[in-house]
């Protein structure tokens, strides 16, 4: 089963009228860390083994501050390419920055850091989500005192906690005294390899997917979302129907349970579907230009708009 990750809109635009910047921090202060953290040695290899030769690194405004340090080293280790960090993006820094990337004639995008998994149509994208520490011990014993005993246990994560998710999951699945029913784990198939749009033999699939025994469906299951709270996080909320969904926070050590009174973007995307209802003029704006079958979707939008009568604009 698929979980698309490219969240609903859950504000009426005010964020980025009022944005002051985000402040960013250093993950890695050493280029031992850098290679940890970003997986340099990964990245190079597959840059040196395809033969990719003009590589666009994006990164998030939240670790722009690292961008100088990856990109010496990752040149350091791929001397036969020409690297380079994309100043700005042209929408939100989760999609690929295709538009920015061709400009400079980039045969490989390199994503860092949270990403909507969207995928691309024209350039070759390589996602590296970093790596966040996690108490697991801590994790299962939380959530182990929070649900009924041999509750079936799906495990979802942002995706800089993707890298110890078996763990986690290993961890439940060996609880003493059957604390939990059935474990799964989710995976993302994007993160391993290039994404090549276009190519026949390519078996990546946006967002994250999962195998639930033949026998259960979703409503079997209690969700555990690893990470903050995010857009990603509320999407799950409003497309999984599942019996309930928790969500912890490896920075915090919190475990909550997760509704609409818990998650502001939930809540907020509620009031501002009741706008949308009595509204007379909708405006589409288009957030990327470069996600697989975006046109397909403006498109579909235009002929519900039409049916219900609405005047409607597109923005780009």
């Amino acid at each position: 089963m698929d979980l698309n990750a490219p969240a609903p809109v859950d504000n009426d635009g005010r964020d980025v009228i009022e944005r002051t910047g985000v402040e960013s921090s250093r993950r890695a202060h050493t280029v031992a860390e850098a290679n940890s953290v970003y997986e340099i040695p990964r990245t190079a290899t597959v840059i040196n083994s395809n033969g990719f030769s003009c590589i666009a690194l994006q990164f998030p405004d939240e670790i722009l501050a690292d961008s100088s340090l990856v990109s010496a080293e990752l040149q350091r280790q791929a001397p036969n390419a020409r690297i380079f960090t994309l100043a700005d993006t042209s929408y939100g820094s989760c999609c690929v920055d295709e538009v920015a990337a061709e400009h400079y004639s980039a045969d490989l995008v390199v994503h860092y850091g949270r990403t909507c998994l969207s995928l691309t149509t024209r350039i070759p994208v390589f996602y590296v989500f970093g790596r966040e520490p996690i108490d697991i011990d801590d994790c299962a014993e939380r959530l182990s005192a929070a649900v009924e005993r041999g509750t079936n246990i799906l495990l979802l994560s942002d995706v800089a906690y993707m890298h110890r998710i078996d763990d986690v999951a290993t961890a439940l699945r060996e609880k003493a005294d059957g604390a939990f029913g059935s474990v799964v784990a989710s995976s993302i198939t994007a993160a391993d390899q290039v994404y090549r749009p276009g190519s026949e033999n390519n078996d990546i699939q946006p967002g994250r997917s999962w195998n639930l025994p033949r026998e259960r469906a979703i409503g079997d299951y209690t969700i555990l979302y690893i990470g903050q709270e995010s857009l990603t996080l509320t999407n799950v909320l409003l497309t999984q129907r599942s019996q309930a969904v928790y969500s912890y926070d490896p920075r915090t050590l919190v475990l909550r349970e997760e509704g609409a009174k818990a998650n502001r973007h939930l809540g907020r995307r509620y009031y501002m579907v009741q706008q949308a209802k009595d509204a007379d003029v909708i405006g589409i704006v288009v957030g990327t230009l470069a996600a697989s079958r975006y046109l397909r979707v403006v498109e579909a939008l235009k002929t519900i708009l039409r049916r219900a009568e609405r005047k409607f604009y597109v923005f780009v």
